[in-house]
């Protein structure tokens, strides 16, 4: 019986490996579904990849393709935005983004920032976290070289620049440093979410039978503020914040 039992065991796991498929197969695979129009089979294909765990912005970029190309709009805002969250300069990314939005039914007018905000934003979203801790790397190893300049030269002009230099490295590094903790901070705040239900309604509290604020639709983008059970507390670009139940919502 044991025999039979290890036999039949190891018939399983040759059966399982010769079906499974490697992260680049399925990813050759979800390509060539895509290029004949086999949208379904494509996102399935790219799918099965984040089930590996791997993940990339280009990957959610493709599938942003596919679930754009079966009209389903808000699942195509949903992979644009991941994408954008792992590489925030990924042009292709913004501009199908801002396409898909361009088509969502809800027109919510943003609340302005303040400009030292947009600005202080824009630099850290320059690089992912990874390319500020690269980027801290080489102001440190030019501020150790700056630095055996100043002590070794017996030239007074290279000390001197090695001076300025190294004061202006070291002003460059602290802010590297900065936006490298904020840039980490945003990558893993998963506060930001996209309305996945074709049509929700906004309550004025944590409860079905409480008072209906206003109607959103799929694909428009809320910022999570507080979670209570089943339910989240948001607000939308305009400021207006009330309750939606978790299920509505997918979370960026």
């Amino acid at each position: 019986m044991k025999h039979h039992l290890l036999i039949f065991s190891l018939y399983l796991i040759v059966s399982i490996s010769a079906f499974a498929q490697t992260p680049e197969q399925l990813m050759q695979k979800g390509n060539e579904a895509y290029s004949r129009g086999d949208y379904e089979a494509a996102a399935n294909a790219y799918e099965a990849i984040f089930a590996t765990g791997l993940q990339s912005a280009e990957l959610y970029y493709n599938l942003g393709n596919a679930y754009y190309r079966m009209d389903e709009l808000d699942q195509a805002i949903l992979n644009y935005e991941r994408a954008l969250r792992l590489s925030p300069h990924f042009r292709d990314a913004r501009e199908n983004l801002d396409l898909c939005y361009s088509k969502t039914e809800d027109r919510i007018e943003s609340l302005p920032q303040i400009f030292l905000v947009q600005w202080a934003q824009a630099i850290v979203n320059w690089f992912s976290p990874t390319g500020w801790l690269v980027a801290i790397i080489i102001l440190f190893a030019l501020l150790g070289a700056l630095v055996v300049i100043f002590f070794v030269s017996s030239d007074y002009g290279w000390r001197k620049r090695s001076l300025f230099l190294g004061i202006l490295v070291s002003l460059l590094l602290m802010l590297s440093v900065g936006c490298t903790i904020a840039s980490y901070v945003r990558y893993n705040r998963h506060d930001r979410a996209i309305i996945t239900n074709p049509m929700i309604v906004l309550k004025g509290s944590p409860e079905a039978h409480s008072i209906d604020k206003m109607i959103l639709h799929e694909g428009t983008p809320v910022k999570i503020d507080e979670t209570l059970g089943d339910w989240y507390k948001i607000h939308i670009a305009d400021g207006t914040t009330g309750w939606v139940e978790s299920s509505e919502i997918t979370i960026i």
